[in-house]
């Protein structure tokens, strides 16, 4: 792999130099390539013995030593074995007359495809094959008498050139084993950023979902409730506070979905925030006037506000705002016509305590508990790592606390 590009087996070549482009060519037809390498050396080898009219044993050992390199790379265990009982006989039959032969060059090539393509004992083997070949070759060159150190020479000659191409052989193979793990570690990587983007566009989905359900919900259980005040109002002025009331609260509902829709056309304003909306969305600052728009719809609410004086994080005052939403919309839908409800926000020591609490028919408000209402509020509270309960109080009602871990 080079550095003008990336290279992937059995891939293309992307921003490739020319030269990586042959070369991932080549290798896309190491077969068609070994052949032709194995005839090249093998009509090398025969013009050779044409020029110094060799004899026929000449021409048979030639092809036999170099026909298995055209399977190097596809089989290279069976071309070391070939070339090796071939190197052998060779040594032990004509050695001492002939001498070495153009086509041992087959022995380097074998042992550098056994190392760099084969399993790990046939790099082994191939290196125990250029050890022998070296001391057969030590042994019986030179042909003429000659000192000690000559055959040592000569023996040392065969084994540096055949350990030179194990050790070549080997690197290669290292080298394409990182560049695999490398292609498999951008792999995972790729499958790992599918993942993400999978999941955030889930969360996001979910986000918009639960503020869609917050302020749609809340606005329609106000404005279900004035319309049937106003339905069963005696006078006309009662009715026309209702028309009013629901007016307010439609237009509200619609300047708030649109607020939420403009995160999707307008892109992500909020970045690492859990709520995942912008700042100039409600808080708890707002929440005395969701209370008298509640009142205004004919349930009693008494309100409790203990906040920091420093004011609270954007996206907690806006989950704090929800959930008080959500709890009072519960209360008007499921509670009764004559309910109270008790409204209470505390900014405590390690936690922001918030509580929404009715004294109407406690068991149907309750049971309730399982639709999107309550799931919203729990993934609202989760992403600061609180809790949300919902359960009947004692002599009728029913208690929303929300617990949420707050940093000083």
């Amino acid at each position: 792999m080079g550095p003008g590009g990336i290279y992937r087996r059995g891939m293309a070549l992307v921003d490739a130099t020319p030269g990586e482009r042959l070369v991932a060519w080549l290798r896309a037809r190491a077969l068609a390539v070994d052949c032709a390498m194995a005839i090249g050396l093998a009509a090398a080898c025969a013009v050779v013995g044409l020029m110094t009219r060799a004899g026929a044993g000449y021409l048979t050992l030639s092809l036999l030593l170099l026909a298995p390199l055209a399977v190097r790379r596809v089989r290279p265990e069976l071309c070391l074995v070939a070339v090796a009982a071939v190197t052998l006989v060779q040594w032990l039959t004509v050695g001492g007359s002939s001498g070495a032969l153009p086509a041992d060059v087959a022995v380097p090539i074998a042992v550098h495809a056994a190392a760099a393509y084969g399993r790990v004992w046939a790099g082994r083997a191939g290196l125990a094959v250029v050890l022998v070949e070296a001391v057969l070759a030590g042994v019986m060159l030179p042909l003429l008498p000659s000192p000690a150190w000559a055959h040592l020479l000569v023996g040392a000659f065969f084994a540096s050139s055949g350990l030179a191409a194990w050790a070549i052989g080997s690197l290669q193979r290292v080298r394409r084993r990182q560049v695999d793990a490398l292609a498999e570690q951008a792999r995972l990587l790729e499958i790992e950023r599918d993942q993400q983007a999978r999941l955030a566009v889930l969360g996001e989905r979910t986000r918009i979902a639960r503020e869609i359900h917050d302020v749609v919900g809340h606005s329609l259980a106000v404005v279900i409730a004035q319309a049937d005040g106003g339905r069963y109002a005696a006078t006309a002025e009662a009715a026309a506070a209702a028309l009013v009331a629901i007016g307010e609260h439609a237009r509200r509902a619609l300047s708030e979905t649109r607020r939420a829709l403009g995160v999707l056309r307008d892109g992500d304003e909020s970045a690492g925030r859990p709520d995942g909306f912008a700042a100039h969305q409600a808080g708890v600052d707002d929440l005395p006037g969701l209370v008298e728009r509640i009142r205004a719809g004919g349930l009693a609410v008494r309100l409790t506000l203990d906040l920091p004086p420093a004011g609270m994080e954007p996206g907690l005052s806006l989950a704090a705002y929800r959930i008080v939403q959500e709890g009072l919309t519960n209360v008007m839908k499921h509670a009764g016509s004559d309910a109270c409800a008790e409204v209470a926000v505390r900014w405590g020591r390690r936690l922001l305590e918030i509580d929404v609490l009715d004294n109407g028919r406690g068991p149907a408000f309750a049971s309730s508990g399982a639709g999107y209402g309550l799931a919203g509020m729990r993934e609202r509270v989760g992403a600061y790592g609180g809790t949300v309960t919902l359960a009947a109080r004692p002599g009728g009602g029913a208690a929303l606390r929300a617990r949420i871990p707050v940093l000083r």
